[in-house]
């Protein structure tokens, strides 16, 4: 009596392997976007996408190459809508810089126009030597400026002479009154 050969394993796989495989590799890339793991999680993926792809010639060519179309068309779609949906997680939210808290932050330039702040006086909230911060008097906001080159001590009155993209140029409004007194 003769035994027959036995079957390798790979020749008895099913569609289940492929599709443990293929679900498997989405589970670890869903995982990616909210466990860091310095992407082996997504070299997992990988491997399993692969590995259900391989899977998937083994049960037949055709099983195989579906498994091939699926993979390459759905995978940029799962891209798509985690990429979407990252941003809101708990950790995205830690990982991602925002905006600023509040208007009329520290040096905020975005919310107002250029040469606003031309003309308006306030007081120096810190040593200006030549760079400091003051205080304007409407609105009490504090931001970065620079004098023309002295050194202008807390609590002195300052007047914005210009401004220059970022760059906000004050001088001494004693100053200022002095040069007019010379000059007259």
């Amino acid at each position: 009596m003769e035994m027959a050969a036995p079957m390798p394993v790979l020749a008895q796989v099913s569609w289940g392997w492929v599709v443990f495989l293929l679900a498997l590799g989405v589970l670890f890339a869903v995982a990616e976007i909210f466990i860091p793991s310095g992407g082996l999680l997504t070299v997992l993926a990988i491997l399993c996408f692969l590995g259900g792809i391989v899977t998937g010639f083994f049960v037949s060519t055709t099983a195989g190459i579906v498994t091939l179309l699926a993979t390459v068309l759905l995978t940029p779609v799962l891209l798509y809508v985690l990429m979407r949906v990252w941003p809101h997680t708990p950790v995205a939210k830690r990982a991602i810089l925002s905006g600023p808290l509040s208007r009329g932050t520290v040096g905020d330039l975005t919310h107002r126009q250029p040469g606003e702040l031309v003309g308006l006086e306030g007081a120096a909230k810190t040593l200006l030597r030549p760079a400091g911060k003051m205080v304007l008097d409407d609105d009490g906001r504090t931001i970065d400026c620079v004098t023309e080159g002295e050194y202008v001590q807390p609590g002195t009155r300052v007047r914005i002479l210009a401004e220059h993209g970022a760059r906000v140029v004050v001088r001494s409004v004693a100053e200022e009154e002095e040069e007019e007194a010379t000059r007259m």
